[in-house]
């Protein structure tokens, strides 16, 4: 046996060490690729700077109100959001001094209205969660005036007042003397079947970052919504783009979310697309889509189209009302996206009832949308349409600032008022009768432990108690005139 040279031995450690260099390298690449692998398994916040240079915002559209007819609005641009600025100047609340906290306070300080704070790990509706009812005058001494947050046991707590449980009809009917439907929102048709929604529309009042995030409204529906102190920054994906590149079930439940396993410990959670903080590694579909952006002043009103994601940031603290209305020149849009959508959200029944069954909806058909087409030509055509304005748009005749008591129909405010007061209390009627059943509304036998079931009429006797106290709120308002 021949001993190695030095030459040979060399050689050979050389390979050695170049091996284990390779080795090294291979090994080091892998590790890094895996831990990359397992911080976007986690949902983590390793966003990637050249990735979110790729996310495309577009302005939103701004239009002066004094510029723009209804019809070009939601003609030329109904399926992009528009601000029309300066739209609320002769609206009461706009005066100095009134768009303030504390004047919503002394107009409705006693009644009781939903808040909620956002949290990025919740998916539910908008990111709203820890839902409390208290009086507006509480919300605004605790959350909207400094001294009153610093003294709060959750003094960092960005808590967001909206009327959920009572719209504002319910919430303050006096208010409709200051805050009014804007001009071009002022002549609508029956949506979703009602020409008195006594949810709406509500009121959205916060603190600065207080937020909704990244949702669609119900039944696909467009939206406006007045701006009366402060300023909300807007982001919004359209129906289109959210169609063609989202996948899930955001059409139905409201929110874009994914399923996202934990590399480490094979754990899922859900997580939601968040636009204000977007995590392009979970979600980089949303490099194909358009964020149109932009703020929205107060005085200002923006329209936002059908079926389009939208989130919102007081960037300011901010008091805003907004309501989900059908207009004519909006209907062949609103039907192409329901069907397009596969009727998700119950647009499907949100056209029959806005249209009072004078078309055949049975015959829409996702496969074929000639039958939107169809649909649109009998609906825009239809009694329903002639009696609630449709030729109002093509003469740009009688729009103007609206009270409630007018948009719902009636002769006079204290008729309207005392109305609407009343239906607080047959509607709490209505649902203890199907509370007491052992029957559900759909038809399916409660099946419920004790404890459930305590648990259930306690949420009753809650609100008994709220809707009892909410009634006499709105009562007294019923002798209120304008001021």
């Amino acid at each position: 046996m021949r001993l190695a040279t030095p030459k040979v031995f060399a050689n050979c450690l050389a390979f050695v060490l170049v091996a284990l260099l390779f080795y090294y390298v291979v090994f080091s690449s892998y590790l890094l690729l895996d831990m990359s692998k397992a911080s976007v398994g986690r949902g983590g916040s390793n966003k990637s700077a050249a990735t979110l240079s790729d996310l495309r915002f577009v302005p939103i559209v701004m239009k002066d109100a004094d510029d723009l007819t209804p019809l070009d609005l939601y003609g030329e641009h109904g399926r992009e959001p528009v601000i029309i600025k300066g739209a609320l100047k002769a609206h009461p609340f706009m005066r100095e001094g009134r768009n303030t906290p504390d004047h919503f306070a002394q107009v409705c300080g006693d009644a009781l209205i939903d808040t909620v704070v956002y949290d990025s790990n919740y998916t539910g509706w908008a990111g709203h969660k820890d839902e409390i009812l208290m009086t507006v005058r509480d919300f605004v001494d605790g959350y909207m005036v400094k001294e009153g947050r610093e003294s709060s046991p959750h003094p960092e707590e960005l808590r967001y007042a909206h009327s959920n449980s009572y719209g504002m009809p319910q919430l303050c009917p006096a208010l409709q003397w200051e805050v009014l439907i804007p001009r071009h929102a002022s002549i609508d048709l029956p949506t979703a079947g009602s020409r008195r929604n006594l949810g709406q529309p509500t009121l959205f009042m916060g603190p600065t970052g207080s937020r909704s995030e990244l949702h669609m409204d119900m039944y696909l529906l467009p939206f406006w919504l007045s701006v009366y102190f402060g300023q909300k920054s807007f982001r919004v994906i359209l129906f289109e783009d959210s169609a063609a590149h989202f996948e899930g079930d955001f059409m139905r439940t409201g929110r874009h979310r994914k399923v996202v396993t934990d590399a480490a410990t094979g754990e899922e959670r859900v997580v939601s697309l968040e636009i204000w903080d977007p995590d392009v590694e979970i979600f980089p579909e949303l490099a194909n889509v358009r964020i149109y952006e932009g703020e929205v002043n107060a005085g200002d009103v923006i329209y936002v189209p059908s079926g389009a994601l939208h989130g919102i940031l007081n960037t300011e603290q901010s008091f805003g009302a907004t309501s989900n209305a059908l207009f004519a020149p909006l209907t062949s849009h609103y039907t192409e996206v329901c069907v397009k959508a596969n009727f998700a959200n119950g647009c499907k029944d949100a056209l029959d009832l806005t249209y009072r069954g004078e078309c055949e909806s049975e015959r829409l058909d996702p496969l074929d949308l000639g039958t939107a087409s169809d649909f649109a030509k009998c609906a825009i055509n239809s009694k329903t349409a002639e009696e609630f304005g449709r030729d109002a748009y093509t003469a740009n005749a009688g729009f103007h600032d609206k009270y409630l008591y007018e948009a719902h129909g009636f002769g006079s405010y204290a008729e309207w008022c005392q109305a609407t007061c009343a239906n607080i209390n047959e509607s709490f009627l209505e649902h203890e009768r199907e509370q007491m059943l052992d029957v559900k509304a759909d038809g399916k036998v409660r099946r419920e432990t004790a404890a459930k079931r305590e648990k259930r009429m306690l949420k009753l006797a809650e609100r008994e108690h709220n809707d009892k106290a909410q009634f006499v709120v709105c009562n007294k308002q019923c002798s209120a005139t304008p001021t």
